[in-house]
């Protein structure tokens, strides 16, 4: 990929951020990836894997495993140009310091097996006292395929203690499939943070489980200045792992229907801004994901992706007022994964997200999105586009997709 004046200023802008890549192997290695040669990008999300956790945790044997088979299954079907592990890879809680990186290693294996390009977010359980996000970041950050190419883009672009701004707060360029120096489109992923600060020999101090407002300066800034650099709106996709309010109030006031927006609905959506008691038994909303939605929606993003709430898997389009939050959300589409790993709550059968973007509809907004059970079948494929939510498509048979 050759330094073009958008690709010279991407090399600035790394820079100026605090990435760890040099600025003089840029021009080669700059993290970005493709559109295929058929003009179509496949992204794979798996949520929500809980590495790590002892049996006695949710009465489960050989969890990591039969995790690890799931997304050997899911890939097998899918064959996706990029992984997305969006947050609540490990259940660190249970981890000790020194087994954390043994335990990314299991993660990581089956996409390192096929070289696929890795982002991560992370989310509330990935961090603990005794699992740092910073070292997790640092050390995926290394991450090499078979063919000997770096994989992962995972890092740290927001100055500042992890506890205070989080770590996986980044973007990923996406260009041209037939020019690889003409940027397409941006992936946006954003740290929500939660979970405790790390400090092996300290005490559970909880983190705030939001994304920060220096973060949501760092987006705002980050995308005008790249949107000045290409004279244009640049489409877009967001990962966060914890959901915005948005979608608790979009559940709570009807707006969600099993045939417009197909998918589990079987809890309450676990939001960001919750900040409940010290037994986590009564939550009250503060709002302070506010200042993030407003982002979102003046940006103008195609979608977001959240994990976090297992037993949910739909996605919604934000196209009105919703209590608590802001104005409108434009149209902005707010999708929920399918729980992927044994580890974490739930007996819902595992699976991913799988996300398909052509490129000749950027300028429509419009992107294929369904769930790949580990079994092989399809759940609640949708199309996002501007009907979405006025569409009427067939519901998800809960009974099919339970686990004994």
């Amino acid at each position: 990929m050759k330094c073009t004046e958008f690709l010279c200023f991407l090399i600035c802008l790394v820079d100026a951020i605090g990435s760890r890549v040099e600025a003089k192997n840029v021009a080669v290695n700059y993290p970005g990836i493709q559109f295929s040669k058929d003009g179509k990008l496949s992204i794979t999300v798996f949520s929500d894997l809980h590495f790590g956790e002892p049996e006695q945790a949710q009465g489960r044997r050989d969890a990591d495993i039969k995790t690890i088979g799931v997304m050997n299954n899911v890939l097998d079907s899918e064959h996706p140009n990029m992984v997305v592990l969006n947050g609540d890879l490990v259940s660190c809680e249970w981890v000790a310091p020194e087994n954390l990186n043994s335990l990314i290693d299991q993660i990581v294996a089956p996409l390192i097996e096929r070289n696929l390009p890795i982002a991560a977010t992370f989310g509330n359980h990935d961090a603990s006292k005794t699992c740092s996000t910073r070292l997790m970041s640092e050390y995926m950050w290394t991450i090499k395929g078979t063919n000997g190419k770096k994989l992962s883009f995972t890092t740290s672009s927001v100055p500042g203690e992890p506890d205070q701004v989080g770590t996986s707060n980044y973007f990923v360029p996406v260009y041209s499939s037939s020019d690889g120096s003409k940027l397409a489109m941006l992936l946006w992923f954003f740290d929500s943070r939660g979970g405790r600060i790390y400090q092996p020999s300290g005490i559970d101090i909880p983190v705030d489980d939001w994304v920060d407002d220096a973060v949501v300066a760092w987006f705002r800034q980050t995308n005008d200045q790249l949107r000045e650099q290409v004279g244009h709106d640049i489409p877009s996709l967001a990962f966060v792992h914890i959901p915005v309010h948005a979608t608790l109030s979009f559940q709570q006031n009807g707006g969600r229907t099993g045939t417009n927006e197909p998918g589990l609905n079987e809890e309450e959506v676990g939001n960001q801004g919750d900040v409940c008691d010290s037994n986590g038994d009564h939550c009250n909303y503060n709002g302070a994901d506010t200042p993030f939605m407003k982002a979102l929606i003046d940006i103008g993003v195609m979608a977001v992706f959240s994990g976090h709430d297992h037993g949910i898997d739909w996605c919604m389009k934000w196209s009105k007022n919703l209590a608590n939050d802001p104005a409108n959300g434009n149209g902005i589409n707010l999708c929920f994964n399918r729980h992927s790993g044994y580890g974490g709550y739930t007996d819902w059968k595992r699976g991913a997200r799988q996300i398909v973007i052509e490129e000749d509809k950027l300028g429509k907004n419009e992107l294929e999105t369904w769930i790949r059970l580990e079994d092989g079948r399809i759940s609640g494929h949708v199309t996002l586009n501007s009907t979405y939510g006025a569409d009427h498509y067939p519901s998800v048979d809960k009974s099919k997709t339970f686990v004994s």
